[in-house]
């Protein structure tokens, strides 16, 4: 019992503590940059929702892979437009791990045959008859 006590009352556990926090930031943001460095793919996203989280806002997006639904989400900076809500963009994924993933919104992606490709359903807006003041 007294090398367990003296383990506590060391300064060790702290160190381990501090050394497993290291060595797992390392493993994470490793692990995110060999896969978009080795085995990046482009592919068309579609954002569903911005949730605004205490001090945060997120940008919560879908995609497809070999017709396998994705959701991804990304930490939005301070420029927020909810007019994204809805839209297509350009998502960088991994080959390997899809759901290792990055939602580029500084590409969008307007063209209706690619993003049909990509999966999604288009819904087409009915147009309205223009008031014609001349007609009874």
């Amino acid at each position: 019992m007294n090398n367990f006590e003296s383990f506590l009352n060391s300064k060790t556990p702290l160190k381990y503590i501090l050394l497993f926090a290291i060595i797992y930031a390392i493993y994470t943001n490793g692990k995110e940059y060999y896969h978009f460095n080795l085995y990046t793919v482009y592919g068309i996203a579609e954002c569903t929702e911005i949730d605004i989280q205490n001090t945060n806002t997120y940008a919560a997006y879908k995609f497809y892979v070999d017709g396998k639904r994705i959701n991804g989400s990304i930490q939005l900076g301070s420029i927020v437009y909810p007019g994204w809500v809805g839209k297509h963009f350009k998502v960088q994924y991994s080959s390997k791990d899809p759901e290792i993933n990055n939602l580029l919104l500084s590409k969008p992606v307007y063209d209706t045959v690619r993003i049909k490709k990509a999966g999604f359903v288009i819904k087409v807006q009915e147009k309205k008859e223009k008031r014609n003041q001349f007609r009874d």
